[in-house]
């Protein structure tokens, strides 16, 4: 009977608990150990007065099959919410106003979100010449090579900061939005992939970017958290910090605060990866300076409730996108209760916004009232308010998500050598391929089925 020991509950180790638990119980003794007293990380979800608010993300795009399967096997697919169809409508805040990001490439093309010349450049894009070398770019020179500068500052640059919170002319491409690449590569265009996906599906293209229903659970995003407790409560111990992980000759030896040392025959990391480091240290210094190197970018989730009639926008969407050019430090705003059923009280809407990222450091450190005054005041110029929040609530994420930065695809590469030096130690997280839920769940998924070929359970 092997020994396994997981280190983090959040989605990503939760997930991996599961795997194991339910394909190799009969092979293996699994334990999930969690500094906090909660299980989450940066899931959570507050039922307060009639408003249900989630702290970080507040779903998944019901696009990847594993997921889903995962939710079934867990007996909660009953439980899951769709967006609502009519939440489909984004904007983009550009010269003082909201402006729908029409599906139709015409009424795109008659958009002021972009001048003139903006638009020329734009539809010039399938005569633009493909990238020849391998090599990677960063999304913003990848964007303004294809589509123009002011397109990509004004599309593809807020975009960027309502997904990862992080600076486009830093993040890796291969790395963030690989289905560009590929398309580029291809199709030697945009235009000519999304033209080619319409002709192959026999409907439209879609964009470029993520695809599926934002989905979640009809009482928050939590309450998958709270399933996964329900279910592994045995397997799992709270308030169990891990201080530091050692090879043995059989294993490893895992040191938790104030607890005598365990062996297990395999690890599985699933902390955020700055956390690894004082770990490994001692182990394999290399290892440790790698992970190290990936950065993080703290952001604030701002959820405040108003009554309805005290926003002059129909708030018909899914919510609205700041370019960085616009002067403003709101990065955007979704509207929760446009989006899902019973996220506020009647008569009364919910906004979550978001406040920070890689472009804006400073903002994480501002007091919650300079906070709420900043978003609520900018949230009045968009949308026209004019009563005062009678509901707040504001999460704060010190390094809250991961950047995956201009060489992150090589990281990943002497990772995955440390791996076969460290047979048995395995890392899972939003660190590495993906930083959304779905993302999480399909490399625990292969994490899992590594170790378990290593260790030749079945």
């Amino acid at each position: 009977m092997k020994k396994i020991a997981i280190i983090g509950g959040g989605i990503s180790g939760l997930a991996a608990l599961h795997f194991l638990r339910s394909r190799y119980a009969d092979s293996c003794k699994v334990i999930l150990y969690e500094k906090e007293y909660r299980l989450g990380g940066t899931i959570g979800t507050d039922r307060i007065s009639g408003y249900s608010s989630d702290w970080g993300p507040n779903g998944f795009l019901d696009k990847v099959p594993l997921t889903l399967k995962l939710v079934d096997e867990l007996g909660f697919t009953d439980k899951l919410e769709r967006a609502n169809p009519k939440s489909e409508n984004r904007f983009i805040y550009r010269n003082g106003k909201l402006h729908a990001i029409s599906a139709s490439p015409l009424k795109f093309l008659r958009s002021p979100l972009l001048s003139a010349a903006g638009r020329m450049r734009l539809v010039s894009e399938p005569f633009r010449k493909a990238k020849k070398d391998d090599s990677d770019e960063s999304v913003f020179d990848f964007a303004s090579r294809r589509i123009g500068t002011e397109a990509a500052e004004n599309l593809i640059v807020p975009m960027v900061s309502g997904i990862f919170g992080g600076d486009s002319r830093k993040l890796s491409l291969k790395s963030c939005f690989p289905i560009m690449e590929e398309m580029e590569r291809e199709h030697g265009s945009l235009f000519k992939a999304m033209l080619a996906r319409k002709k192959k599906k026999g409907s439209s293209g879609g964009p470029a970017g993520p695809s599926g229903r934002l989905t979640s659970f009809q009482t928050g995003l939590y309450s998958l958290i709270e399933k996964f407790n329900e279910l592994y409560a045995e397997f799992i111990e709270t308030g169990a910090e891990a201080l530091r992980i050692e090879k043995t000759d059989s294993g490893f030896r895992l040191s938790l605060k104030e607890r005598q040392p365990l062996d297990f025959d395999a690890i599985i990391c699933s902390t955020p990866s700055y956390v690894l480091p004082g770990m490994l240290r001692e182990m394999d210094k290399s290892l440790a300076s790698l992970l190290d190197t990936i950065p993080y970018a703290s952001i604030s989730v701002v959820c405040l409730g108003y009554n309805r009639n005290d926003i002059a926008h129909d708030l018909s969407g899914f919510g609205f996108l700041i370019p960085r050019s616009e002067g403003k430090r709101l990065l955007g705003s979704i509207w929760t209760s446009s989006i899902f059923e019973g996220r506020s009280p009647d008569g009364m809407v919910q906004l979550r916004s978001m406040i920070g990222g890689a472009t804006d450091p400073e903002a994480v450190d501002l007091s919650d009232g300079a906070m709420l005054d900043l978003v609520h005041g900018e949230l009045s110029d968009t949308l026209g308010i004019t009563g005062k929040p009678s509901f707040v609530r504001i999460f704060k994420w010190k390094q809250g998500i991961p950047q995956f930065e201009l060489g992150h695809p090589e990281k990943l590469a002497k990772l995955a050598q440390f791996g076969e030096k460290h047979p048995g130690l395995a890392f899972t997280g939003n660190a590495y391929d993906g930083i959304g839920l779905n993302d999480c769940v399909v490399r625990s998924d292969k994490v899992v089925s590594d170790l378990a070929k290593y260790l030749g359970i079945q």
